[in-house]
């Protein structure tokens, strides 16, 4: 429960559940239908014979993009409840409004409970905080229009919350770093995880001794050969992990010798830093 501010503001009154009176039977009639002052994506049906009132709940994110939040209402005494799930539109910016409306009726009359449950990708996970509260009952004819504000960090805006509010996304002033990160052996301590192992040894935000938050490296035993060094060696290996063997140096290609021959370049066995051009 980090970070949640929880408000509701409803045509100039504050609190969950204020009411504003109908004023037309056609207003409420639509209502009833599942419509409100806005299109809606839940709807809640507290009472499945009969709407005569209700709630139009707004939930508005402050400060990150949920993949989908969920809200529920019941009553205290069990005679009513209902739930929705508001999935996040992937067309919309970050902080855009969940709406959904709950149909009540007179045969629900005890005290109402409502929860949220707000999650980063998707409802099928736990939730990554929640926040239940009473709801006043509207009375019979009247629509309450309630604006919930729940506010967590996602500074990045890449669907991950930060782990200092308790999620997982390790660095969150980084879009492309979204969860925890896999961590791979890195027994040379270059920097590079073996490309032998696919399977990391953890996921966390910071690795345990000797391993790399890759594994791109073609000899984790010899911590002079990894992707980016440079080939200033002649030795028949691949010093950089790019599937070349001393490109640097034209291994194998024609040579032109002092005698006016052709020859073939191959690496000097006693000063790896260059090669030498030899007859064929």
């Amino acid at each position: 429960m980090k970070n949640w501010l929880v408000a509701a503001v409803a045509s100039g009154c504050l609190g969950i559940g204020c009411s504003v009176p109908e004023t037309t039977p056609f207003t409420l009639e639509r209502f009833c239908q599942g419509g409100g002052s806005q299109t809606m994506e839940g709807l809640l049906r507290v009472d499945p014979s009969a709407c005569d009132r209700g709630l139009e709940l707004i939930v508005q994110p402050k400060g990150f993009n949920p993949g989908c939040i969920r809200v529920a209402l019941w009553t205290k005494d069990g005679s009513g409840a209902a739930s929705t799930v508001l999935l996040r539109d992937p067309q919309t910016s970050g902080g855009a409004e969940f709406h959904a409306v709950a149909l009540l009726s007179d045969a629900v009359r005890a005290e109402l409970r409502l929860e949220v449950d707000a999650f980063a990708q998707d409802c099928d996970t736990a939730p990554f905080t929640s926040q239940a509260f009473i709801v006043a009952q509207p009375e019979k004819g009247q629509i309450a229009q309630s604006l919930i504000e729940l506010s967590a960090l996602d500074a990045d805006g890449d669907g991950f919350f930060s782990k200092e509010t308790g999620g997982t996304d390790c660095d969150d002033s980084n879009f492309s770093i979204k969860d925890k990160i896999a961590w791979y052996p890195d027994m040379d301590g270059d920097g590079y995880g073996s490309n032998s192992n696919t399977v990391p040894v953890a996921r966390a935000c910071s690795g345990p001794r000797q391993t790399a938050n890759n594994n791109k490296d073609c000899n984790d035993n010899e911590p002079l050969v990894r992707p980016g060094q440079a080939e200033v060696r002649c030795d028949g290996r691949d010093d950089n992990c790019d599937d070349r063997v001393d490109e640097a140096f034209n291994v194998g290609t024609f040579c032109w010798l002092p005698q006016g021959e052709w020859g073939v370049s191959v690496c000097d066995p006693v000063n790896p830093a260059r090669a030498l051009c030899t007859s064929r």
